[in-house]
């Protein structure tokens, strides 16, 4: 869908008013929603780790078969999990699945409204496993928010794809070799998420690395050396050289859970050494879910001085299974600490529904403002359709 431009400018009460009846109107036009795996159900649903229900060491993309059960299950409590709702189950070698998400919604920035159609992800994902050994491939198009847009044959990409030596699934060693993020932060499947886009980790800005995971019963240790996407139409960011180190513990009870973390990026215009913390706090009793990531990062240049940065993110999700699930956040993104005009804020709510096994519908909304105008802000309407395989 072409973005459209909307004139005159409405007031702000009457834009955040325009902005949510759109959202509205679009969640009650595409109800259908789909399951996939986000950081918040690590504490929440009985898993104590993101590989319990993912192939990766790290979380996110392919989910494994009790990622896939807890879909149906526990998640919506409802459908069928697995590949194509269990109507073909491929051999034991090999394993396949795949995300198409698209989205709609409305954006005032800048004396303009904007209303946004587009699609977010098509991929699919292919693991062939032979032995302690598997090849592992994401593999689809990029999404496309802004005109003008490419050829689909520039929006081919492959976000991962690498080997991984892994010799008893969801314990003790593996390594991997390839295209894929370091293991880094809370690891939201939202790339807008300041602490991920900000942070190196924004779409398409994966490097090639090489990782050695080891997941105790309470503790799990990542540490990574990357390089840069060698084929720059395949890639976005930064192309940076660096090392990412991260160590997660786990409390007895499997209802908190906090981690230490760095990373260095050393590129040919800059150096920038990143340190931080991240915790979750799971409340059984009122089915809440706290989260909390903070960053600090220094950026030094060849010439001129270095400068502080700092990224956070305070989040408090309640769970209400099955079907629902509600977060409230605060971001904070500075890209310079010696300049108190230079920092950006946002607030924002998402609700997450998932009636059946392999939909969901996000509905988020934003508000964001740059340089500490709070008079101003920018806002962001969105609905997302997500389908899983």
């Amino acid at each position: 869908m072409p973005v459209t431009r909307v004139a005159p400018r409405p007031r702000p009460l009457a834009r955040a008013a325009l902005a949510g009846l759109c959202a509205g109107l679009l969640a009650l036009i595409a109800w259908p929603r789909a399951a996939l795996a986000y950081p918040q159900f690590q504490l929440t649903t009985g898993a104590d780790r993101c590989e319990a229900c993912h192939v990766s060491p790290g979380g996110g993309g392919l989910l494994n078969a009790f990622g896939r059960d807890e879909a149906g299950s526990t998640v919506s409590q409802r459908g069928d999990g697995r590949l194509l709702h269990g109507l073909w189950q491929p051999p034991s070698w090999l394993e396949l699945g795949g995300d198409l998400r698209g989205a709609l919604g409305v954006k005032d920035h800048e004396d303009r409204t904007r209303v946004l159609g587009f699609p977010m992800q098509a991929d699919l994902y292919t693991r062939v496993v032979v032995g302690a050994w598997s090849a592992n491939v994401i593999a689809g198009l990029r999404g496309v928010a802004r005109e003008p847009r490419p050829e689909l044959l520039y929006r081919l990409a492959s976000r991962e794809h690498y080997l991984m030596y892994q010799p008893e699934a969801g314990s003790g060693l593996s390594v991997r070799l390839g295209r894929f993020f370091p293991v880094f932060g809370l690891r939201s499947q939202d790339h807008t998420a300041y602490v991920r886009r900000y942070l190196g980790q924004h779409t398409l800005e994966e490097p090639y690395t090489v990782a050695l995971a080891h997941q105790g019963e309470r503790s799990e240790l990542h540490a990574s050396l990357f390089a840069p996407q060698p084929v720059p139409i395949l890639g976005a960011g930064p192309r940076a050289w660096g090392g990412a180190l991260s160590y997660e513990r786990r409390a007895r009870e499997d209802t908190a859970a906090w981690a230490v973390q760095s990373r260095v990026a050393v590129t040919g215009e800059d150096v920038r050494a990143a340190a931080g913390v991240l915790g979750k706090l799971w409340v059984p009793t009122s089915q809440l879910l706290l989260l909390a990531e903070l960053d600090v990062q220094r950026q030094s240049f060849d010439v001129g001085a270095a400068r502080w940065q700092l990224a956070g993110y305070l989040g408090a999700t309640r769970m209400m299974l099955p079907g629902w699930m509600v977060t409230g956040a605060l971001q904070l993104w500075d890209p310079d600490l010696a300049l108190r005009s230079s920092s950006r804020g946002a607030a924002e709510l998402n609700l997450q529904v998932f009636p059946l096994a392999h939909l969901e519908l996000h509905l988020l909304g934003r508000l964001e403002a740059v340089g500490n105008d709070f008079d101003h802000p920018s806002l962001l309407g969105l609905l997302q359709l997500h389908y899983y395989l």
